[in-house]
This record gives structure tokens, sequence and C-alpha cells, in this order.
């Protein structure tokens, strides 16, 4: 890409064969990209915004049952000890389950790898 082509002032209107060029360059660009390389960046940006979107879940979960131990502690709920126990227990497999998730997914392989080399 030459950029010494550039003008150092922008001009304010363009004429047809300079957006003529820019989408040709742009259509050149488009092709060097093979599908299976658009793919992947596809797929690292939806992982990248999947993980975002699970750890503010998992953080809004966390600071919802930290507020109903303080309101229980505070005697406005008055829950029993059971249902304390099973809110920390299902919190607690909860946020593991999805960390281990977001996990394996954002770095796939290891152990598949291994079976597909032993079977060969």
């Amino acid at each position: 890409m030459d950029l010494s082509r550039l003008p150092d002032n922008i001009p304010d209107n363009f004429r047809d064969a300079d957006i003529d060029e820019a989408l040709s360059d742009v259509k050149l660009w488009n092709k060097s990209i093979s599908p299976e390389e658009e793919r992947y960046r596809g797929n690292t940006v939806l992982r990248d915004n999947l993980a975002k979107v699970f750890t503010i879940v998992i953080i809004f979960w966390i600071v919802s049952v930290i507020l109903i131990l303080v309101g229980n502690n505070c005697n406005h709920y008055n829950l029993s000890d059971t249902v304390l126990v099973t809110l920390l227990t299902t919190t607690t497999v909860q946020v593991l389950g999805l960390v281990y998730i977001i996990l394996k997914d954002l770095f796939p392989g290891g152990g598949n790898e291994i079976n597909t080399n032993k079977t060969e």
C-alpha cells in the first residue's frame, strides 16, 4: 500500500475515480484474506465477546448472592441454613462451570490432539 499518494489536505469532495480506486483497493484486500482466516477472526471476536458477557454474568450472580447473604444476616430474609448452603453450593458450581466452559472454548485442543495422534 503506497501511502505517499495521500494528500496533505483532505479534500471536501471526492471524484468518482477516487471512490472507484478505494473500492478496488478494498476488494483486493478482501481477496487476500482466505475464508478460513476470516472465519478464524470471526470466531476469535465471538469468543472474546462471549467471555466478556459471561464474566459480567458471573460478577452479577456473585454480587446478588452476597447481597442475599448480607440481607439474611441482617434478619431481612430469615432464610434457613439449608437454603443458604444450597445457594452457596449452586453458586460455586455455576461459577466454576462457566469458568471451565470459557477457558475450554478460549484454549481448545489439549486432550483431543493427543487422542487423534494415538489412533493414527
